[in-house]
């Protein structure tokens, strides 16, 4: 017939091996709890062995979760810091379109022509870029430059899309 001491060790060494069960799904709270309550039968019990084991055990899940907890505050800022940038990215693509919007309304009809046109060659030209039809990609490219650059300088700036359009050019001149 079991003692009363065997009780308390068997109800220790079951909530040991629950708190196993809950470290392997990462409850790690809920482990350290357990073992807290293992550790109280085996003092009862007098088994400083096993104490002294659950204290380290103890330990090192509590550095565990303070861990898990830094690594989270870690991420969850690195986190934030890359959607500030890429809200000011989105921001600043904002204000560039509004700008570009606002000078297509000061253009003059001869001017808002072009720009349209110089859109349509360029959808053209991607879409056949996808068809992989280099020589009249290239055509329509070399066209849209020479659009562009005879847009003068003070009603529109257009030397950022001269330059991209200029790297384009010579990019599909080494696929033909």
């Amino acid at each position: 017939m079991p003692g009363p001491f065997d009780v308390l060790e068997k109800e220790a060494e079951r909530l040991e091996n629950q708190s196993k069960e809950e470290f392997n799904r990462k409850n790690f709270i809920i482990a350290i709890s357990l073992l807290e309550e293992a550790k109280e039968f085996y003092s009862k019990l007098g088994f400083q062995g096993k104490i002294e084991m659950l204290k380290q055990r103890i330990a090192r899940l509590k550095n565990l979760v303070k861990f898990e907890k830094q690594d989270t505050l870690e991420h969850t800022k690195s986190e934030q810091d890359f959607q500030k940038r890429v809200q000011k990215v989105i921001s600043e693509k904002q204000r560039y379109e509004e700008k570009q919007v606002e000078n297509q309304k000061a253009l003059t009809p001869e001017m808002k022509q072009k720009l349209e046109k110089i859109k349509l060659l360029r959808e053209k030209a991607e879409k056949e870029e996808k068809l992989n039809k280099y020589s009249r990609v290239l055509g329509r490219y070399e066209y849209i430059l020479e659009l562009y650059k005879s847009i003068p300088r003070d009603i529109m700036d257009t030397r950022n899309e001269i330059h991209e359009l200029e790297k384009k050019i010579s990019f599909i001149r080494t696929k033909i």
